[in-house]
């Protein structure tokens, strides 16, 4: 799911050089089913259903929560991917294009990139919004990221997992329940030792919780 390029949202058609900046070679499918599969130490090989994985990792950090619907947020859709992140928050960001991107089964993601068309490096962030399991349930491909495990969280009072991934390229990948079996997902992509991993958490963590109170 690493390598020189960046995310790995490839089922996806980006518009112009945007693609290509951010197409990866190998061969993985979907960031948010990478992020959440139950991984190996050194291998993203098995994949699994993300919205189980959420609610099964959430109720294992707050057995409180366990069993308990969550109020569904209808102010994130799949209207204007690009839109999820505030035109504020772009600039705030440092992005410099927004790129929508196709997806399948009513899901609809974005690049935001923080570099510009061509860089060597690329950096930026990927949005996405799945309104369904089965929307995010996709192939997972064995890769030579180092991937850290799953971590459960809650942001906004909602259950969430991050998972970061090392290798030329870091990331840092978080999917947040909206409720009604819809999810939030947030990717955080730059070079290696570009962030430190505490700052590549923490930025996909304030990310969310900033689409979540401007919803």
């Amino acid at each position: 799911m690493v390598s020189k390029d960046t995310p790995t949202h490839e089922h996806g058609q980006a518009e112009g050089s945007a693609q290509e900046a951010t197409s990866a070679p190998t061969k993985s499918r979907h960031p948010a089913t990478n992020m959440l599969a139950l991984t190996a130490a050194v291998s993203l090989a098995v994949g699994g259903g993300v919205g189980y994985a959420v609610a099964r990792m959430s109720s294992t950090a707050n057995p409180a929560t366990s069993g308990r619907s969550t109020p569904a947020i209808s102010g994130i859709d799949q209207k204007n991917a690009c839109k999820i992140v505030s035109s504020d928050m772009q600039r705030q960001l440092s992005v410099v294009k927004a790129t929508p991107m196709s997806e399948d089964k009513g899901a609809a993601s974005c690049y935001l990139m923080m570099t510009e068309e061509g860089a060597t490096d690329p950096a930026g962030f990927v949005v996405a919004f799945y309104p369904t399991a089965e929307a995010l349930q996709q192939t997972v491909d064995g890769t030579n990221a180092i991937p850290e495990k799953a971590e459960p969280l809650m942001i906004g009072g909602r259950a969430a997992a991050r998972q970061v991934l090392y290798g030329e390229t870091w990331k840092a990948q978080l999917t947040v329940d909206l409720g009604n079996g819809a999810t939030l997902y947030i990717e955080r992509f730059g070079p290696k030792d570009s962030l430190s991993q505490r700052e590549l958490r923490r930025s996909v963590d304030d990310l969310a919780s900033s689409v979540l109170q401007s919803a």
